[in-house]
């Protein structure tokens, strides 16, 4: 006699329609979100080529120098100098370079760092829409397209920021004296810049007469205004990208301001300076008022030796506290032998930052 199997029930699972999610939602459709509070002073970073110099593979030095982008960008750096730690004669050779020019290849044996890590930098503060009018196929920058700062200024399709970058074009209007300037829109409508002739090519920051204007697919320009890129940051204190610098020397970067009248306050971040609580102003007392703030952090062998490197100085390594107005390190304590300069400048930036919020 067999044995009677038991009768299995199926149960069938009741089907719920898939909410959204909520999250993604939003991800998807970004609001434009001004601080609506002026900021008059500008913040600059510098920092040391040789972070980049030792490592072998294009690949390592393009994610390192894509990680300084975004730091710049999280903590709204206006301004980024990149300066080299002067050996033998290096230094007069240095005080010409400059990301323009003709390109030559970036094997390691003439990797010119400096160089290498300002055309990174410059590629990824640039919106993407704008790159491939703007910057020219290059091996330095192979790499380059992974990174994504998600800055303000890389305004989407839809995005209603009065606010955009954009390049002139060539402007074949009959009867009308003005500039087309690609902004990124919907089916690539222009803008147009009124009573302004500018040459194809050149990159601009517009201010647009009617942001609601650009959800109207049936125009065929968007009327602007050409603007300085400080506009946004001064007006409403929205961060709009940072401009790069090169300077020979540590010593370049304080002497050669892209300021008029230089930097009023600089801080020198060091692992051999005094804590920044036996710095500062102590009881929670905000900082002196200043037009602009230089933050330099040393290179691969610190900030004493660069300094005590750059022969056009008259500060010993010993004395390079009387180089800043405050010469601090960001830890009481750390874990490590030494902190790499991308994990300085993140470290450092973040008790300054506190400071200036």
């Amino acid at each position: 006699m067999k044995r009677q199997q038991p009768q299995q029930q199926h149960f069938r699972r009741q089907r719920t329609k898939a909410q959204p999610d909520q999250t993604a939602v939003k991800a998807k459709n970004p609001v434009f979100v001004s601080p609506n509070k002026p900021r008059p002073y500008t913040v600059s970073v510098a920092i040391s080529a040789s972070m980049i110099a030792n490592l072998e593979k294009p690949e390592l030095r393009t994610f390192l120098a894509g990680q300084i982008a975004r730091m710049l960008s999280i903590f709204q750096v206006d301004e980024v100098v990149i300066y080299e730690d002067p050996t033998n004669n290096q230094q007069q050779h240095l005080a010409k370079q400059s990301t323009e020019g003709p390109y030559e290849a970036a094997a390691k044996k003439n990797l010119d760092a400096s160089v290498f890590l300002a055309r990174i930098l410059q590629f990824c503060e640039c919106p993407p829409y704008l790159r491939k009018s703007l910057f020219p196929i290059h091996r330095d920058l192979q790499f380059a397209a992974m990174i994504n700062i998600e800055s303000p200024h890389h305004t989407r399709i839809d995005d209603p920021c009065p606010f955009r970058e954009g390049v002139t074009l060539e402007t074949n209007t009959p009867g009308k004296v003005g500039t087309l300037v690609d902004i990124g829109l919907r089916n690539s409508i222009p803008a147009f810049i009124k009573d302004k002739e500018i040459k194809a090519g050149v990159r601009v920051t517009v201010k647009l007469d009617n942001p609601a204007q650009i959800f109207h697919n049936n125009s065929s320009s968007v009327p602007a205004t050409v603007i300085s890129p400080n506009f946004p940051r001064e007006s409403q204190g929205l961060y709009w990208g940072y401009s790069v610098r090169l300077a020979a020397s540590i010593g370049k970067v304080l002497s050669e301001s892209s300021y008029e009248g230089g930097y009023d306050m600089s801080f020198g971040v060091s692992e051999q300076a005094p804590y920044i609580g036996e710095v500062l102003p102590s009881g929670g007392e905000p900082l002196p008022s200043f037009k602009h703030l230089m933050v330099v952090f040393g290179g691969s062998k610190g900030l004493e030796y660069s300094i005590g490197a750059d022969e056009t100085l008259e500060i010993h390594e010993e004395d390079a506290k009387d180089m800043f107005t405050y010469y601090m390190r960001p830890l009481k304590s750390q874990g490590t032998r030494r902190i790499r300069t991308e994990e300085s400048v993140l470290i450092g930036m973040t008790a300054i930052k506190n400071l200036l919020t």
